[in-house]
């Protein structure tokens, strides 16, 4: 498959040769997750394996990539990989790190990731993440950590503070209220260290509102510590957990497995 060229895209974007000689570099290193359409939402489809940067016929460059389709039949064993992981995030962040994508370029949202940054400090530079979907799922990743199991809640609102706390919450409620997007998710990305591994916990919550943002935030997210100590994984050796706040309630949509395979796993 070809998963980019040097082309001018129709965002008007244009990646350079070099651009597409890091990514294939950065394959040989990692796995590179299939998803639609860049939602969290759903599990993976695949995982990208190999890649490399070949010349076009028409003289421009692409990025050609062989994955590996994920299909229901698959064992976990047959799945497992060839030493590489998935990437995920892995440094001690502060307070609030902000990854964003092309839908928060509009005034509105440049307005949000200014406050976004304003909370977070200086050392935490708000990113915009490249997403080549026609039209992306408007996301936005709050990450937060390195925490241990069962001290998300209460490392979060320390890492924080009151103030802080507060004018995160009123910054999402202000701009949610807008309804910018027929479909908005909102990321809370804890990073969790657990045998020397970090492990991201997503929590999302979908097309928010100021009530599920509210419930999130009165909550200080301890039902995310309550759910993490319930489960038992095993020697499954997980990246990600995904969890969706659903009517008050956190249900764990699915988990990653570092070879990049997804997992349903019941509490």
């Amino acid at each position: 498959m070809i998963m980019a060229t040097t082309h001018t895209d129709l965002h008007g974007e244009k990646l350079s040769r070099e651009a597409l000689e890091s990514g294939a570099r950065q394959i040989k290193d990692r796995y590179l997750p299939i998803n639609l359409n860049h939602d969290i939402r759903y599990p993976l489809a695949g995982r990208i394996v190999s890649a490399e940067v070949i010349k076009l016929q028409d003289g421009e460059y692409g990025l050609q990539a062989i994955g590996e389709i994920f299909e229901e039949s698959d064992s976990l064993e047959s799945l497992t990989g060839d030493g590489r992981e998935i990437a995920i995030e892995d440094k001690d962040i502060p307070t609030i790190a902000v990854k964003y994508d092309r839908t928060f370029r509009n005034r509105e949202g440049q307005e949000l990731i200014n406050e976004l940054s304003q909370i977070s400090g200086e050392k935490e530079t708000p990113k915009e993440a490249v997403k080549k979907a026609l039209e992306p799922i408007s996301t936005l990743v709050l990450l937060a950590g390195i925490f241990v199991v069962g001290s998300i809640a209460k490392g979060f609102f320390t890492k924080l503070g009151s103030d802080a706390y507060d004018k995160l919450k009123n910054a999402l409620i202000r701009y949610y209220r807008k309804r910018t997007y027929s479909e908005q998710v909102l990321d809370f990305c804890f990073l969790v260290r657990e045998n020397s591994k970090n492990c991201e916990i997503h929590v999302l919550v979908v097309d928010p509102t100021e009530e599920k943002i509210n419930e999130v935030f009165s909550s200080k997210f301890e039902n995310v510590d309550n759910q993490l100590i319930s489960l038992s994984t095993g020697q499954l050796d997980i990246a990600q957990f995904v969890f969706e706040y659903q009517n008050q309630t956190l249900l764990l949509l699915y988990a990653v497995r570092r070879d990049c395979v997804p997992l349903f796993i019941k509490i």
